[in-house]
């Protein structure tokens, strides 16, 4: 069966198979050796990434089973051309980006981290993301991120592909702090409930009815990397058992 795997640090693999994080997908690879996994997750990447990413990977090598953990709803991508030599310098040094496979020296994906995330460091990158946030709200930027999930829900569905999906953290509530990476509690928008009322959540993975997810797994073990923030290796290998199981459980 091919697997395909999409998200954002909290899933990336197998470019860093040693480290910095050891990712769950690392885990379910082992534990489903008969699988063939593709992982096209990037650090940073935000949910417009994370979809496009199932969509093009869909049309060029259908899957047989789609697995994608959303990433953080405070993310914004922003997709580029690369025919500027200065922009595609600026790329290499900033480092969170994704070329597009299909074109790789025309087009690529700049990614924010999040309201707190990593383009604070680099000075383009902090100019393009401090206008795009300034004109950006809670609100908009659920909108946006929720959207992402509902259009790829449809485009698998459509296709007959089974897939489940995830949130890294739980925001499926109305609290106004949901992690360290600036994230947010979407229902406290009530504009927002009829996109949400479209989501399928019989295919969502979550450790209890609240919506937890694998940072709230590792929170609950104290069991985090170094930077305190990405799951640690067993939080990680567990996680990848539960979503072994769920993807058993749907062809039984």
């Amino acid at each position: 069966m091919k697997i395909l795997i999409s998200g954002c640090s909290f899933t990336q693999w197998p470019e860093f198979p040693s480290g910095p994080n050891i990712c769950w997908p690392k885990y379910f690879a082992e534990a489903n050796p008969n699988h063939e996994v593709r992982c096209v997750a990037e650090p940073a990447a935000g949910n417009q990434y994370i979809a496009d990413s199932v969509v093009r990977a869909v049309i060029d090598d259908r899957p047989d089973h789609v697995l994608v953990m959303w990433s953080g709803v405070s993310r914004l991508d922003f997709l580029t051309s690369l025919e500027d030599p200065a922009w595609e310098r600026m790329y290499d040094s900033y480092g969170f980006y994704r070329r597009v496979d299909q074109c790789p020296n025309d087009l690529g994906y700049i990614f924010s981290g999040g309201r707190c995330g990593t383009w604070f460091d680099n000075s383009v990158a902090k100019q393009m993301f401090t206008q795009m946030y300034k004109v950006s709200s809670p609100l908009s930027l659920a909108n946006i991120n929720i959207m992402e999930m509902v259009k790829t829900q449809h485009f698998l569905k459509s296709k007959g592909i089974p897939y489940h999906f995830m949130s890294y953290v739980n925001y499926w509530n109305k609290d106004e702090h949901v992690s360290r990476n600036g994230d947010f509690g979407v229902l406290a928008f009530p504009e927002l409930n009829s996109l949400i009322n479209e989501i399928d959540f019989s295919r969502w993975i979550f450790t209890n009815d609240q919506k937890d997810g694998i940072f709230e797994l590792a929170k609950e073990h104290n069991n985090f990397q170094p930077d305190n923030f990405h799951p640690g290796n067993q939080t990680s290998e567990t996680w990848a058992d539960i979503v072994s199981q769920r993807v058993k459980d749907a062809y039984q």
